[in-house]
């Protein structure tokens, strides 16, 4: 199209905006020009605002058509507009107008938490002394408060204040848009006040410099007004690792320093804290270029002279950021860099003072790690040196300080390595990190401390030969559990936090077996694992605290955040007193409490639940039954070690990805023999133990059903496929599929039956969402014949396919579908498991993650066919906690849900979807039996393992989970 052309359309189209008139035509032609060149700014810019102004005209779905295209149009716009951009603030307003207006028709709180991203980064790039930057902050303290109500987010509240407080005093007296200000601060203070105010000493001080900066002259004391701000925001994102924090104080650092003259004596601090804070926002999205960035910024410092404490500061940060960077990229200059750097730090910092203790812990936090890593094996010598480094640090370190906890906690590591390897008199090195953690674990500090110290606690007990002091320190840590997760931490933050209890469910139960209590070994793993999960469940508790007590309530949440913040206040005696003060309430004595046994065994009424558990020091398989004399029947697996099991995940990681998708015949060949390997070895030393113990010890008969089994594997186990274990050559004499219907749970209270009968005149179908062709993803032609099939399998069902299986629409349609098929591709995500997610037909725009499908509320939710390549798979830090998206959809209410452990055959399951689909709707004749699921799904597995039993990456790969 000819410039002279363009140059008339958007003439054309401010004279329609201008009247209010049809603008279509001129549409038609803007969007001619945006798939011509997909960045012109412009005219994206343009066509969104025609779009918008259009929609203003119209009503039901042409309205919501035309509001979800102008904020696709705004979303490609966002790329262009870099920060610094002229129009990056009008494109942000924009948009968040749009979700705005879209939010006012919706409960939903999905647009109204998209509006506040939209409307903080129009704040964030709109310059202070634009008017628009007030009307920018008015709405996103309005959409915060809007996202308080829907979402109980606690820190919505805090950043409102925040917002109206710089508002209202940036506007001069007189201003109509004060006394707006005005009422949303009133608004804003007191969802403040509803809200558990664990950061109000922070936020007044951020309300405090906030007014400073808006109220600053000069530009040097805008600088330091910055200044000032970034330190607040710095602490407030250490209490609440909220990454936005750190946003908002990289971008006032820049300002700032890029305001203050090189001469300035202030210079050097301020590129440090802007170094800092930059550092910390690379290790929040591991991005090594940020880190990098960081890096530079503080060798410019050190080349500059000054004050040889200031040079030991900026040499801890240096090493931080090199030990930062190679844990990211692996790159072994840069840690033999952040170890010279860290001795430099040591020779640099005064012979006492916290300057000096930071910079030895530092180094022999660094030497800890290049022992585990030697490749020489484990680096005595080095070890040696920390112990000494670790030594000093204890005893520089008062009893009261913060991080005394965590600084024992190292030196008991390191003592407990060094007995481990065999240097010296092993027992007297285990005795000497006993007591260190034992102190460690008694000194006042944030729980994930005190739990890992009370962790090693009951490892270094158990090695000297106490079992009893074992399983007491083991239960202390679990008991800790119910801290460790508080609710105005983020879904990431939480996630991070989860993965420092990896070995703590495991071995406490070991250390329960050791004395012969299977049953106490059940309720650890309960209150250990599927912490998450568990939150969900305990929030009914929570909401039914609010309405027995709203002063216990209260103090309920003080406390739990009190005992979480970095500078801890409060004790265990007051939280034990609490507990016991809330469960003598009338209905409440479970209140935080994981179910007993005898609670628990009513839960395998239909079938046993097998618990199968791994450790260094033994393995074992709890059969909890509903037997009330022996509920829990334990089964010693003599012939499996943890090392033989990570041997064969190693394998197993290799084989499924190789199998479908190696060039090479033979190579695939040998994949599906390793596999088939895998599946021997889990019979032979798991899951054939397991059934004898059974009695189900031979094929079922033609005219009897299978027995139902649900496994509930522990830590790594939950990534083998324990339901398809066997010798698959046998004739189905070995193998578990031909004995038993099986399913998997995370936890025995995850199969709590959590679903609702539809109120009444409730119109409820299934849903079936496929996507043949995600943009930026390998086709799926298989998604087409599934969607097709079921629609004749489902005929009542709603279909949306291709350009139809849009965020909105799917999430719109989830609550009224108690059965919900997926067709499409499925994304992981190990270093943040919340950001896996389903590839639908807008997912670059409008990703449906883990995290948001965990926090819907699905009463009605019922069976989720999840069609899709390894949905139940997640770093393996996280293994005991269902983050991935079949977790996802269980968190979301679904009773049943139907997933994949490793990648899958696109020809294959559609076959298994239709088999299963027949199955349930008795060929599509009925409405789907979703309490036939596992069955269903089974008889689809077996009729293909027999037709490709040398074949295990086609069909050992589906699981069914719940009931």
């Amino acid at each position: 199209m000819s410039k002279w052309k363009r140059r008339k359309l958007l003439f054309m189209a401010d004279v329609h905006e201008r009247r209010g008139t049809d603008p279509s035509d001129v549409l038609a032609g803007l969007h001619e020009l945006a798939a011509e060149d997909p960045y012109d700014l412009e005219v994206l810019l343009t066509a969104a605002e025609l779009l918008a102004d259009r929609a203003g005209r119209r009503t039901g779905t042409a309205r919501e058509a035309d509001l979800a295209a102008s904020i696709a149009l705004l979303h490609r716009c966002v790329p262009l507009v870099p920060p610094g951009h002229f129009h990056r603030g009008r494109i942000f307003n924009s948009l968040g107008q749009r979700l705005f207006t879209v939010a006012q028709g919706t409960d939903s709180p999905q647009p109204v938490a998209e509006s506040v991203l939209a409307f903080r980064e129009a704040v964030t790039a709109t310059p202070h002394d634009d008017s628009m930057r007030q009307v920018n902050q008015f709405y996103l303290a309005v959409q915060l408060g809007e996202h308080f109500e829907r979402s109980g987010d606690r820190d919505a509240p805090v950043e409102a204040v925040q917002v109206a407080r710089e508002g209202y005093a940036a506007i001069p007296p007189g201003d109509g848009l004060r006394a707006m200000f005005r009422t949303v601060l009133i608004t804003s203070l007191r969802h403040l006040a509803s809200a558990t105010a664990h950061v109000e000493p922070l936020q007044e001080a951020v309300g405090l410099a906030r007014e400073a900066l808006s109220e600053a002259g000069s530009a040097s004391d805008r600088a330091g007004a910055q200044f000032d701000v970034v330190r607040a925001l710095r602490a407030l994102h250490d209490a609440t690792t909220d990454t936005r924090l750190l946003v908002e104080a990289v971008d006032l650092s820049e300002q700032c320093l890029a305001a203050t003259p090189r001469s300035d004596p202030e210079f050097d601090t301020r590129r440090t804290r802007l170094a800092s804070a930059v550092r910390l926002l690379a290790q929040d999205r591991r991005d090594p270029g940020l880190m990098r960035r960081a890096i530079d910024l503080m060798r410019a410092t050190l080349e500059t002279p000054s004050a040889a404490d200031e040079d030991a500061d900026a040499l801890i940060d240096l090493t931080q950021s090199l030990a930062s960077l190679h844990a990211m990229t692996n790159d072994q200059l840069a840690l033999t860099e952040a170890e010279l750097t860290a001795r430099t730090a040591v020779a640099a910092a005064p012979d006492s003072g916290p300057g000096c203790t930071e910079a030895q812990f530092l180094l022999a936090g660094i030497l800890l790690y290049r022992s585990s890593v030697s490749a020489r094996g484990t680096d005595a010598v080095a070890l040696h040196e920390a112990l000494g480094l670790l030594q000093h640090v204890a005893a520089a370190t008062p009893p009261d300080h913060r991080e005394r906890g965590d600084r024992l906690w190292h030196l008991g590591v390191t003592l407990r390595d060094l007995a481990r390897h065999g240097d010296g008199d092993a027992d007297a090195w285990r005795r000497q990190a006993r007591h260190v953690f034992a102190e460690a674990a008694s000194t006042a500090g944030p729980p994930n401390v005190r739990i890992k110290s009370f962790q090693h606690l009951g490892a270094m007990e158990a090695a000297l030969g106490d079992p009893h002091a074992a399983l007491a320190a083991y239960e202390a840590a679990v008991a800790l559990l119910p801290q460790l997760t508080p609710h105005w931490l983020s879904y990431l933050g939480n996630v991070i936090g989860l993965r420092q209890l990896e070995g703590l469910p495991d071995g406490a139960a070991a250390a329960a077996l050791e004395l012969g209590r299977p049953e106490r070994a059940l309720e650890l793993l309960e209150l250990s694992r599927g912490i998450l999960h568990g939150r969900t469940l305990e929030a009914r508790d929570i909401r039914l605290l609010r309405h027995r007590s709203p002063e216990l309530h209260a103090e309920f949440l003080r406390l739990r955040t009190a005992l979480n913040a970095p500078a801890r206040e409060g004790n265990d005696g007051n939280w034990d007193d609490l507990m016991s003060r809330i469960r003598s309430l009338d209905g409440m004595a479970g209140f935080l409490r994981a179910p007993s046994v005898q609670e628990l065994r009513d839960q395998a009424e239909q079938g046993p639940v097998v618990i199968v558990n791994v450790t260094e020091r033994r393995c074992d398989a709890l059969i909890l039954r509903a037997d009330a004399e022996q509920p829990v029947l334990t089964v010693p697996l003599t012939g499996l070690t943890q090392a033989d099991l990570i041997a064969h995940l190693l394998r197993l990681a290799r084989a499924v990805f190789v199998a479908p998708n190696d060039p090479s015949l033979l190579t695939r060949r040998d994949a599906q023999r390793d596999l088939d390997d895998i599946l021997r070895w889990l019979w032979d030393r798991v899951t054939e133990p397991v059934l004898d113990a059974l009695s189900l010890t031979a094929p079922a008969s033609d005219t009897q059903p299978l027995p139902r089994i649900w496994w509930c594997p522990v830590g790594l186990m939950s990534y083998f496929p324990l339901h398809a274990a066997g010798h698959h050559d046998s004739g189905g004499k070995a193998t578990v599929m031909d004995r038993a219907v099986s399913s998997y749970t995370t936890t025995v209270r995850a199969l709590a039956d959590r679903i609702r009968p539809p109120a009444a005149g409730t119109p409820l179908h299934p849903l079936v969402v496929a996507v043949p062709d995600a943009e930026n993803a390998p086709s799926l032609p298989g998604a087409a014949a599934e969607a097709a099939a079921l629609t004749e399998l489902l005929p009542h069902g709603l279909i949306l396919s291709g350009a139809q299986a849009t965020y909105e629409n799917v999430v719109r349609a989830l609550p009224a579908c108690p059965v919900a098929h997926f067709s499409c591709h499925g994304l992981t995500s190990w270093d943040n498991p919340g950001a896996g997610m389903l590839l639908l037909h807008d997912h670059l725009i409008r990703p449906l993650t883990v995290e948001q499908l965990s926090a819907m509320e699905l009463p009605y939710a019922d069976l989720a066919y999840l069609s899709a390549c390894s949905t139940s798979n997640t770093h393996p830090d996280n293994a005991d906690e269902p983050l991935h998206i079949t977790g996802a959809f269980q968190l979301a209410g679904y009773r049943r849900v139907i997933g994949t452990l490793w990648p899958v055959n696109d020809t294959t399951s559609v076959e298994i979807t239709r088999s299963t689909y027949a199955g349930l709707t008795d060929g599509g004749t009925a409405p789907p039996r979703t309490e036939l699921s596992a069955h269903a799904l089974h008889r689809a597995v077996r009729a293909l393992r027999d037709r490709y039993p040398a074949s295990p990456s086609l069909w050992a790969g589906y699981v069914h989970v719940g009931h």
